[in-house]
C-alpha cells in the first residue's frame, strides 16, 4: 500500500511540476512584458490564427470582375483588399464595362473605375429601374433583372428600356481567392496574435477556452491530492 501511494505520489508530482513550471515561466514573461516587448511581437502560426478565428474572413458577397475581387463586409465594399465605399444594401452582382466596374444593389448601381476607385452611386433619380435582383451583360451591354422584368442600357447607363432577352450572362457569386483572403485577414486582424496575448491565455488557461479552465481545476485538484499524499507518506514514516 505504501509503495503504491509513493508511485501515485511521484506520477502526480511530475504532472504538477510541469504545470507549476509553465505557470512560473509565463508569469515571469508577463511581469516583464514591456521589457521583452511581447506586445510588439506577433505570432502567425496557421493553427493559432485558426484557433483564434482570424485565419479566414467571411464576406457577405464576393464577385470577380476582370482581375479584381469585389467583396462586401456588412456595409463596407472592398476592391481586392482595399476599402472603396460604404453602402447600405447588399451587392447582388457586378459587371465590367469598357471603363467602368458596375455593382448592383436592390435600388442603385455603384460605379467604380477599372482601378477600383469609387465614382458615384446611381439610383431612381438617375433613371435606374428599382427592385433590382441581378445584373449581367448581353453583347457588351449592361442588363439588369428586376421584379418587373429585364432592362437593358448602353455604356452611359442613363437610359433603360424594357426588353425580353435570352442568353444573358448573369453575374454570380464566386469564392474568395486565397491570396486576397489573406490580405483581408491582415487588414481586419493585423499581423497576427501578439506574444503577450498568447502567453496570458496560456497562463490562465484561456488558450483552450472552457477546456483550459477545467484543466486548471484538475491540476489544482492534483496539487491538493499531492499535498495530502505527501503528508500521509511523511506521517507513515
Amino acid at each position: 500500500m505504501n509503495r503504491r501511494m509513493r508511485s501515485l505520489h511521484r506520477g502526480m508530482g511530475v504532472a504538477v511540476a510541469l504545470f507549476v513550471l509553465m505557470l512560473a515561466i509565463t508569469g515571469v514573461m508577463l511581469n516583464h512584458s514591456s521589457d521583452f516587448e511581447l506586445d510588439e511581437q506577433s505570432l502567425t502560426w496557421e493553427w493559432l490564427l485558426t484557433h483564434y478565428g482570424i485565419n479566414n474572413v467571411s464576406p457577405d458577397a464576393v464577385y470577380l470582375l476582370d482581375t479584381h475581387v469585389i467583396s462586401q463586409f456588412e456595409q463596407q465594399v472592398f476592391v481586392d483588399a482595399t476599402p472603396v465605399a460604404e453602402i447600405q444594401q447588399t451587392i447582388l452582382g457586378g459587371v465590367s464595362l469598357e471603363d467602368l466596374l458596375v455593382l448592383a444593389t436592390k435600388d442603385a448601381l455603384i460605379l467604380l473605375t477599372p482601378e477600383g476607385e469609387f465614382i458615384e452611386k446611381m439610383g431612381a433619380s438617375a433613371g435606374v429601374p428599382q427592385d433590382i435582383q441581378n445584373i449581367g451583360w448581353f453583347h457588351g451591354e449592361p442588363v439588369i433583372q428586376t421584379r418587373q422584368g429585364i432592362w437593358r442600357s448602353d455604356f452611359m447607363l442613363d437610359k433603360w428600356e424594357k426588353v425580353s432577352l435570352q442568353g444573358v450572362g448573369w453575374s454570380v457569386p464566386q469564392r474568395m481567392p486565397e491570396s486576397v483572403e489573406k490580405e483581408l485577414a491582415m487588414y481586419f486582424h493585423g499581423k497576427g496574435i501578439s506574444v503577450e496575448r498568447f502567453v496570458l491565455d496560456l497562463h490562465n488557461g484561456r488558450l483552450l477556452e472552457k477546456y483550459g479552465i477545467w484543466l486548471l481545476d484538475i491540476l489544482a485538484g492534483l496539487l491538493i491530492v499531492l499535498s495530502l499524499t505527501g503528508i500521509w507518506i511523511w506521517l507513515r514514516r
